[in-house]
């Protein structure tokens, strides 16, 4: 962990910024590199009342044993690398959800964190 789902719309994401994600998660201390997974999904309809013309929205899905300061830190890390990636007319949102380990299976990768 962590699974890092993302979901966005106004826009193509740009270069560089699943990677600069998947690279933020795996520098954390106690996050295992093999364990980190990404997926992107565009969303085909949306609408902000904000004013923005884009979003991306990040989900970063964590075991339920992770302690709260370490949700904090990779949300600030998803964070920041989302204010380096994307312009300002975007909506950007990070956002953690724990999974309860005891009832989280899996199969294959090479981690079992």
């Amino acid at each position: 962990m962590p699974h890092i789902v993302v979901e966005y719309a106004g826009l193509d994401l740009p270069e560089g910024l699943i990677e600069a994600l998947t690279e933020a998660m795996a520098a954390h201390p106690e996050v295992p590199e093999t364990a980190v997974k990404l997926r992107a999904y565009r969303a085909d309809s949306f609408r902000l009342l904000s004013g923005e013309t884009a979003f991306v929205n990040v989900t970063l899905r964590l075991m339920d044993t992770r302690p709260e300061v370490q949700h904090m830190e990779l949300a600030d890390a998803a964070l920041a690398v989302l204010e380096t990636h994307l312009p300002g007319s975007c909506a950007l949102g990070v956002e953690t959800a724990s999974i309860p380990r005891s009832s989280f299976r899996k199969r294959g990768g090479l981690s079992e964190a």
